[in-house]
């Protein structure tokens, strides 16, 4: 039976929707305020454990030594076992210390949340999160992403006929690459690579093509910034075929739908007045953590789902234009698992796991049926 030991992009980007098995889905292990250790659900109940592993893939856990699977499909963690554990003191705090690089204000502004990215010398919340393989009973639940294939005829024929390709994304923190553990400013195992390279990754890989990725993202940014002709000089020197539009993750703690689509409207326009043939896939960020305060002011999740129907919006009113919606996704996967079982930091950067989710909508919308 397959196992996920390292990072193999033909392996991440398959849809952990289809089929009957998941590989390396991500787990927060948390003691909860009364010192409980309750079951992890996964996407979907549990049939068999292929491995249970730390989140670096490194460390494999031993069935019934230090888990085991109840009989609703859930994992359970035994306390004697050896899985790290984040104990509820070590994470919810009473005061916040801003001389601490590993807190956050709560968004309530009563006390203070750990919080703490993956680094190239520091887990961060990865140190509490496992990699769960497994298999269960197969369900169409998460497959809502819609195949656009027709929306982008240029890339497609490029790509069939192994022509040159040159993919810019252009985003936030996550599209340049916070927090998958082979990001160029981390590097540990398993090396999973940031979503917007895996997506040209496997692009070349499926067509034979060569692909040339150019990540102008820049963290902390929004769409505002993103529409300066400075800023946007470096997505048309490279005179993109494809580019992988991804803001809204900081947008959305202030800008209405409608401002947000206006300047991405905007972003589109001067890109084309240049470069006319460039299509774009318009990608909808994951939800952030609504306890902690890290956006302008609000850290509740004003303007984040909103997105998708802006996004869905510009795609029906612009041609060469789609959206691939890791939103929808995202929100699905929450009826099941708790946030902190995908975001790397515990505020807004996914983990591996949702890096590669990010990979798989992406490919789906481009790619439509010709993606397995």
């Amino acid at each position: 039976m397959n196992d996920l030991k390292d990072y193999v992009c033909e392996e991440y980007v398959r849809p952990f929707w289809k089929g009957d098995t998941v590989l390396g889905e991500s787990a927060f292990v948390l003691e909860n305020a009364l010192g409980e250790l309750r079951p992890i659900r996964l996407a979907f109940p549990i049939r068999k454990v292929i491995s249970v592993r730390s989140g670096d893939l490194r460390t494999t856990y031993r069935e019934g030594v230090d888990y085991r699977v109840n009989t609703y499909g859930e994992l359970e963690i035994v306390r004697e076992g050896n899985i790290p554990r984040l104990v509820w003191s070590d994470y919810r705090f009473p005061e916040f210390d801003a001389s601490r690089d590993d807190r956050m204000a709560s968004a309530d502004a009563l006390g203070a949340w750990h919080t703490g990215d993956l680094f190239s010398d520091r887990e961060g919340m990865r140190a509490w999160q496992i990699a769960v393989s497994y298999t269960h009973t197969e369900s169409d639940i998460y497959d809502v992403t819609q195949g656009k294939s027709e929306k982008f005829p240029r890339l497609l024929q490029l790509l069939g006929e192994k022509r040159p390709v040159t993919v810019v994304s252009y985003g936030d923190s996550i599209t340049y690459g916070w927090a998958a553990s082979g990001m160029q400013d981390i590097r540990k195992p398993p090396y999973c690579m940031p979503y917007a390279q895996m997506i040209a990754d496997a692009l070349s890989a499926r067509f034979g093509a060569p692909i040339e990725h150019v990540n102008c993202s820049v963290s902390g940014k929004c769409t505002d910034w993103a529409e300066q002709d400075e800023n946007l000089a470096g997505v048309i020197a490279a005179k993109p075929d494809l580019v992988l539009l991804a803001f809204g993750m900081n947008d959305g703690g202030g800008f209405r739908p409608e401002v947000f689509s206006a300047q991405l409207r905007s972003i589109m326009r001067k890109i084309r007045l240049v470069c006319p043939h460039t299509e774009f896939l318009l990608v909808s960020p994951i939800l952030p953590n609504p306890l902690v305060a890290f956006t302008a002011g609000s850290s509740i999740r004003r303007y984040h789902g909103e997105y998708p129907r802006a996004l869905l919006a510009l795609e029906q009113e612009t041609e060469g234009a789609a959206c691939a919606n890791v939103t929808a996704v995202h929100e699905l996967l929450l009826e099941r698992k708790s946030l902190q079982d995908t975001l790397s930091n515990n505020v807004n950067h996914p983990n591996d796991f949702m890096h590669r989710v990010y990979a798989q909508v992406a490919l789906k919308t481009l790619l439509g049926d010709m993606f397995a």
